[in-house]
């Protein structure tokens, strides 16, 4: 009798991608022949050892050929990483499509929208991350990587029936909200002193600040509110606003000031009273989403701040290294990438005890070493019980002497699951 060969991590860590992505690494132009790199899967990893382990290309070049994988150059994997940049592109769309394919349930699917800012070396290239986080699940479900020019917004997103998008005061403008009603959906915005103009019955601006002056103490209030579209249509919704405490106040004024100082200005009395108010706009109905509900939902936008603080400190999305276009916008794909395959290896690890890794259903998918995207499976599909470390599986085999401080293990897999963040020991990796 053979004896059973325990699988590796990343052949389990594969198990993840989307089915037929060793034959769209071909048809996107990424691997062409086998000849200095064997096969998609080599690409890929030798890829995910710059991108996730903050490895160098040299490195990258010397870690291959101790493992047998390839020979080649620091130069020939930089330009096989700026050569896969549409075969990344679609790995990131097809594994989105597979997390967020989930039935509604009652009431608004509820998304919390954001960007942000990647600065190269020297400050020669900016790329924009622009990222919809589902706030059920905290699971990110859309993003777009533009660059510095592109401004935020809410027409960048997907929106449709039963769907609920939501954003800061950057998000509160009149194009955004006409493009979110147009496919169904409903926003949920706050406002500032020079956000998107409000009307009221009659059509006549509405002074945000004389109302928010009328409420009576710490009770919140609301009215009817209309925005003008591009086209001259107009969107029905309401105005809520809520006074802050006094503490509360005094944080938002000093944001507001270090704000203006940073940009070499000064804070206008009117936008320092505004920043004690919380003020919203929302399209949607009140019968379906109450004033109550509104203002205490509004409160989870800050999961996405914790998202972008996770994706920059634990998987150093931040540490961008190109300094051209093509090539920075290569290196973010393959480290989102990264970040998707440990939200599905983590999803797995926190949903099974013990610990194991989906099957792969398919012969043809077996002989490749390809399985299906780590979804949550149905009653009766057979799962094999497997070792699941709770950090970020193996990338390299080979030990690398150049290794990255790791964060302090001060929270576990299952709990990072749950807030919809992969926690990784970048040490484990190469």
């Amino acid at each position: 009798m053979e004896p059973v060969t325990e699988p590796s991590e990343w052949e389990l860590l594969v198990r993840f991608l989307p089915s037929g992505w060793v034959e769209q690494a071909r048809e996107q132009g990424a691997f062409g022949r086998a000849r200095r790199i064997r096969s998609p899967a080599d690409l890929l990893r030798l890829l995910l050892m710059h991108v996730a382990v903050g490895i160098s290309l040299q490195r990258v070049a010397e870690v291959a050929q101790a493992m047998g994988l390839a020979q080649m150059s620091k130069v020939s994997v930089w330009e096989r990483l700026r050569k896969a940049q549409r075969w990344l592109q679609w790995l990131v769309a097809s594994m989105l499509r597979a997390r967020v394919e989930r039935p509604a349930r009652g009431g608004y699917r509820v998304r919390v929208a954001d960007a942000t800012t990647v600065t190269g070396p020297r400050r020669r290239v900016q790329v924009r991350l622009h990222y919809a986080l589902e706030l059920e699940s905290f699971d990110v479900s859309e993003l777009l990587i533009t660059d510095e020019r592109t401004a935020e917004g809410l027409e960048h997103f997907a929106a449709g029936p039963k769907q609920l998008l939501m954003g800061d005061r950057g998000y509160a403008r009149a194009n955004g909200i006409e493009a979110v009603k147009r496919a169904g959906g409903e926003v949920l915005v706050r406002l500032g002193q020079t956000s998107v103009t409000l009307y009221d019955e009659q059509r006549a601006p509405i002074g945000r600040l004389e109302w928010l002056r009328k409420l009576p103490g710490y009770e919140p209030g609301e009215r009817p509110a209309w925005v003008r579209g591009a086209d001259g249509e107009w969107i029905q919704g309401r105005l809520c606003g809520l006074r802050l405490s006094p503490a509360q106040a005094q944080v938002a004024r000093r944001r507001c000031q270090k704000k203006a100082q940073h940009h070499g200005s000064r804070l206008r009395p009117t936008t320092a009273e505004m920043a004690g108010y919380l003020c919203l706009f929302t399209t949607a109905p009140a019968e379906r989403l109450p004033l109550q509900v509104a203002l205490e939902l509004y409160r989870a936008r800050w999961q996405i701040e914790l998202a972008f603080k996770r994706l920059k400190s634990l998987l150093h999305a931040d540490q961008l290294r190109d300094t051209s276009w093509p090539s920075a916008l290569s290196w973010l794909l393959a480290k989102m990438v990264y970040a998707l395959l440990l939200y599905a290896y983590l999803d797995e690890a926190g949903a099974f005890s013990p610990w194991g890794y989906p099957l792969t259903p398919a012969q043809s998918d077996a002989d490749s070493g390809v399985g299906p995207h780590g979804t949550r499976p149905t009653g009766g599909t057979e799962r094999r019980p497997g070792p699941r470390p709770p950090h970020a599986p193996d990338l390299a085999t080979e030990p690398s002497p150049l290794r990255r401080r790791a964060p302090a293990p001060h929270a576990t897999a299952s709990s990072a699951r749950h807030t919809g963040h992969a926690l990784t020991d970048t040490t484990a990796l190469t």
